[in-house]
């Protein structure tokens, strides 16, 4: 049985490159960035074990996605769950790079690169 969605909180800390979900003003998860010349990489999502299956980390994909879209960017995706979420939410496929080999293999990759 899947757990009940959380009320997830999502804050940007720019200091440690970390989009972090919160759970009641508890940190339950994060997802890690690094930007190179205004170009934002995803690299990597960690969800407390507890917290998994509620949502946690589908919010912090959407919000960095969302982040990266407002600073009018594009993201190099390098981790695995997020290039995941962009496979089942295509609104997305417009903020990922994948002209620079950067995308974890993904159906959207692949469909963007031949051109489907």
């Amino acid at each position: 049985m899947e757990r009940d969605q959380a009320v997830v909180e999502i804050r940007k800390d720019e200091v440690a490159r970390l989009y972090e979900a919160l759970i009641d003003g508890h940190v339950v998860g994060d997802l890690a960035y690094e930007t190179t010349g205004g170009r934002v990489s995803l690299t990597h999502s960690y969800v407390d074990l507890d917290q998994r299956h509620r949502g946690v980390a589908s919010a912090l994909a959407k919000y960095a996605l969302e982040d990266v879209r407002a600073g009018g960017g594009r993201a190099g995706i390098y981790c695995g769950f997020v290039a995941d979420y962009v496979d089942a939410h295509p609104e997305w496929t417009d903020v990922v790079d994948v002209n620079r080999s950067s995308l974890v293999a993904s159906r959207t990759a692949r469909r963007l690169e031949s051109g489907r």
